[in-house]
This record gives structure tokens, C-alpha cells and sequence, in this order.
């Protein structure tokens, strides 16, 4: 008989702070598996971000396979789309354990919002969106436990209406919760595989990564997790089940930001319009003058309808409002760095541009055929893409290092998917450094971050697995491995099967 499996997805783990945090009161869990050899890095997609990386996790598909590989898809015309991940259309891992009779409970797993119909999958959506479930006893437990949804917090913490450890104690309790619903809902019913996802690590540490005590943040958040995960180990001893611990990537303390359009700007690649030209003053002080004004009134609209209208309209509503608020409001700067738009652009001189990807891994696109007002030609692309390449190579960072760490093909990553428009270049700056697409400046090409981005996304999470009695496990991993390892467990042969990471369970 298949034993039970328990997966805990930590969002925006790296091992590099499990290690930090081990050391400290109230890890011993964590501690443990570390000191045994248990986690290790695992490979996130490019760019390592929620949006792609859980529905790899899901499915053992690429970003191209999948169809989403950022939070926002790239059209034509120039109008990034927000895109979800479709469990129908691929079914995640939890439907195929479904369909041969084995019985889940999700908590809260990250960016997959549709309720499955299944009457073996007990589940509670997660973040972004507000909580849902399609069990009478889980609403009942959302309840009695106060429960609708993961803390969304952020807006207040970037307007300094909350400080950060009121976030944290606010992020815990929600850790905390969860964990009782959980284990309450164990209680009741009979699982052979239990996922239960904590995305408040990612949201937090976006904003205290930079901060020496940083500890003093993240520990109540941590310490929560470890607890839950030693009551797992001790639960995975008496019934010979296993434990996996997973992060869709890891999380980094930023130093500068890198202006990738500013530089594409300066090397010629793209153009402002005129009216942006004019407006911009690189050395300005003013704080009170029109276009400052201007420049804080859109981006007020542009994240208001963003958030609670934009996401929601249909494409084509989107494109008007989007190139509305660029008429409206465009040429608007602020101080010494003016944050721009793609409808801040002159298009039809724009031979490349930076867009969506707004992490330490970047998305270029060339303006080619593929957009409405594409202007290099085919038989010019391969050139221009290659010298793009050569000059992003040999760009130097504040200390002198290279900036890039990693320069891939786009075409090597994504294939030839018909699922969206894919970037052409995929550059990837070194540590401590993220990429900025917005912000742009007559003078620098590198910005210090702002609290949100004190702390960014790495390529690589965490992985661990747990048991008395499985043997051995590859120890380089993705996130393409982790669903067919779990397929593999529950002994299903499936076409996925042979990128599990167990070696013996099947052939």
C-alpha cells in the first residue's frame, strides 16, 4: 500500500536564510533536516517568479508548455495581459492523484484559483485572490478559524500605514491559522496527500531582506513553518509516509537596481517620444511642479486600475485604458528618475525594449513582425540579437564586476510556443542586483531599490524530502521534477514519471 505524502510549499525560500534562521530558537525542525543533508537548491523557471513557477511545480511542464511565463503575457500591440495558469487545460498533479482514487486536501496552494469539481480534492484557494473552497467542512473550519484569505497587506506597508513587524505578526498569525485548519481537517478525514503553501514568506521579504536584524521579521514566520514541519517528520516516522518541502525560488538582499530600457535608451535600441524627451530633467529638485504632479497622478491611476479594475476587463477594454492613461498623463517625471511606460515609447523607432519581467532575470523582446509597429526585419533579427548579447555581456556593475550573470537564447528557452509572444533575450544581473524595466535617468543606469525591493527574487529555492523508507533521490532538482516525483510516489505510471527525482519506485 502507498503511504502518505505531505507537501509544504514555502514561497520565496532559498537555503542560503533556512541556513541563517536554523541556528535560532524555535528551527529545530528545520535545523534537523538541515544538518541530515535533507534540503537542497532547487531550479526555478526563468524568470523565477510566482506566476510560471507553481504551475511548473503543478505539472512538470515548461513556461512554454504551460502558457504562462510571467504575471503578464506580452501582445502585439504592445499591451501586457495578465495570464493565469489553466488546471484544465493542464491538469496539476493533485487531479491525476484524484482520478486513480486518491484523496487530497490543498491549502491555499499558490496562483491556481479554479475550484476542481473532483469529490476527492478538498481545497481552499490561495493568494492573490480571496479564499474559496469547495468543502462543507473546510468552510466550516474557515469560519470557526476567522479565515478568508491570506493577509493582503503590501499597499500598507509601502504607504508607511504598517510597519514591517506589524506585518510580520500579522503574516504569522495567518501561518498559524492555516496550520490549524490543516491539521483540524486531518483529523476528520482520511488523506493520502496533503499540500498545504505560505506565500507570506515572499511578500514579507521583499521588504526586510536588506535589514541586519532581519531575523527579527522573519523568525515568527519561520518558526511557525518549523514547528509544523517537525509535527510532519513525527507523523511521516509512524506511518512510514514521506514529507517534501518545496519554494517556487529563493529570495535575495538587494543593493542597486539595474535600468535595463534606460540603458537600451542610451545604446540607441529605443526611444522615448518627444513629449517625454522634453519633460525630462535628470537634476531636478522640484517636488511641486506640473509634471511632477502629473507624474503622481498616473501612477496612482495606472496602479489603481491595475489592481482593482484593470485585471478584470476584457483585452480589448484593456488596450483603451491602457493607452488612455498614456495620453492623458504622458511626459510626466519625477526628480531625478522618471518612471516610463511602453506607451511612454516612440514604437515605430524602437528596435528593442525590456518589458514585464521586473525581477533579477529580465525579458527583452525585439520590435519585430510579431508586433504591430515591428520594424526589424527578419533577416536583420539574428544579427541584432547577437550584438545585443555581446554588449549586455561586458556591462560593468558599481564595483567594476560584470553585471551579467547569465545570458540565455530565447529561442533555446521557450521553443517555438505558440502560447504567447516569447521574450528573445533572457539576461540575468549577479547577485545582490535586480532588474528595473520602469524607472529611467539621463545620467545612471543603476538606481538604489526602493522597500519593496530590498529583498528579490534568485534563481533557486529549496527542496526536501523526508522518509524512513523511500531511498534514494536525485539531488539536483527543478521544479519540473517535483510532480512527477509525486506522481512517481503514489506509483502512477504516467508519461512524467521518469523526471522524478525517486529512483525506484517506477521504472
Amino acid at each position: 500500500m502507498v503511504k502518505k505524502l505531505y507537501l509544504i510549499g514555502i514561497d520565496s525560500t532559498p537555503l542560503w536564510i533556512l541556513k541563517e534562521l536554523s541556528l535560532e530558537n524555535g528551527m529545530d525542525a528545520i535545523s534537523t533536516m538541515i544538518k541530515k543533508g535533507y534540503f537542497h537548491d532547487l531550479e526555478s523557471t526563468l524568470p523565477p517568479m510566482t506566476g510560471p513557477a507553481w504551475p511548473s511545480i503543478y505539472t512538470g511542464l515548461t513556461p512554454a508548455e504551460h502558457g504562462v511565463p510571467d504575471f503578464f503575457a506580452m501582445k502585439d500591440d504592445y499591451t501586457p495581459d495578465i495570464i493565469y495558469y489553466n488546471p484544465q487545460e493542464h491538469p496539476p498533479f493533485w487531479e491525476i492523484l484524484a482520478r486513480k482514487g486518491y484523496k487530497s486536501l490543498l491549502i491555499t496552494p499558490a496562483t491556481d484559483t479554479k475550484l476542481p469539481d473532483n469529490s476527492n480534492i478538498d481545497i481552499i484557494t490561495g493568494f492573490p485572490l480571496k479564499a474559496k473552497t469547495n468543502s462543507l467542512m473546510l468552510e466550516k473550519l474557515m469560519r470557526k478559524y476567522k479565515f478568508d484569505g491570506e493577509p493582503d497587506i503590501e499597499k500598507d506597508i509601502k504607504a508607511g500605514k504598517m510597519s514591517e513587524l506589524e506585518a510580520s505578526k500579522i503574516f504569522a498569525e495567518s501561518v498559524s491559522t492555516r496550520i490549524s485548519i490543516a491539521k483540524e481537517a486531518m483529523s476528520k478525514a482520511n488523506y493520502d496527500f496533503v499540500f498545504v503553501c505560505f506565500t507570506e514568506t515572499d511578500r514579507l521579504q521583499h521588504f526586510v531582506m536588506n535589514k541586519k536584524n532581519r531575523k527579527e521579521y522573519l523568525l515568527p514566520i519561520y518558526s511557525k513553518i518549523s514547528a509544523f514541519l517537525g509535527e510532519l517528520m513525527e507523523l511521516a516516522d509512524k506511518e512510514d509516509s514521506a514529507l517534501m518541502v518545496v519554494s517556487d525560488h529563493g529570495m535575495q538582499p538587494i543593493k542597486s537596481k539595474f535600468l535595463i530600457n534606460a540603458w537600451l535608451i542610451h545604446n540607441n535600441y529605443a526611444k522615448l517620444k518627444p513629449n517625454i524627451l522634453s519633460t525630462i530633467s535628470a537634476k531636478s529638485s522640484q517636488k511641486t511642479t506640473n509634471s511632477t504632479i502629473l507624474y503622481q497622478l498616473r501612477e496612482k491611476l495606472m496602479k489603481t486600475w491595475l489592481r482593482k479594475v484593470y485585471d478584470k476587463l476584457p483585452y480589448k477594454a484593456k488596450t483603451v485604458v491602457f493607452n488612455l492613461i498614456g495620453k492623458v498623463a504622458s511626459g510626466a517625471s519625477s526628480g531625478e528618475y522618471t518612471r516610463i511606460h511602453l506607451f511612454d515609447y516612440d514604437l515605430t523607432k524602437t528596435k528593442v525594449f525590456a518589458a514585464v519581467s521586473n525581477d533579477p532575470v529580465s525579458t527583452i523582446w525585439i520590435n519585430d513582425s510579431r508586433f504591430r509597429n515591428g520594424l526589424v526585419k527578419t533577416s536583420e533579427k539574428a544579427r541584432l540579437k547577437k550584438e545585443i548579447m555581446e554588449k549586455l555581456s561586458k556591462i560593468k556593475a558599481e564595483d567594476g564586476s560584470l553585471l551579467i550573470k547569465d545570458l540565455i537564447d530565447g529561442n533555446d528557452y521557450y521553443g517555438n510556443t505558440k502560447k504567447f509572444i516569447p521574450a528573445d533575450i533572457i539576461a540575468e544581473v549577479k547577485s545582490n542586483y535586480t532588474v528595473d524595466i520602469f524607472n529611467f535617468s539621463n545620467d545612471t543606469i543603476f538606481m538604489e531599490p526602493e522597500a519593496a525591493k530590498s529583498g528579490d527574487h534568485m534563481r533557486h529555492g529549496v527542496m526536501a524530502f523526508y522518509s524512513r523508507n523511500v531511498g534514494k533521490f536525485s539531488k539536483n532538482a527543478s521544479v519540473l521534477n517535483i510532480a512527477p516525483t509525486i506522481i512517481n510516489y503514489f506509483g502512477i505510471k504516467n508519461e512524467l514519471s521518469k523526471n522524478s527525482i525517486l529512483k525506484h519506485l517506477v521504472d
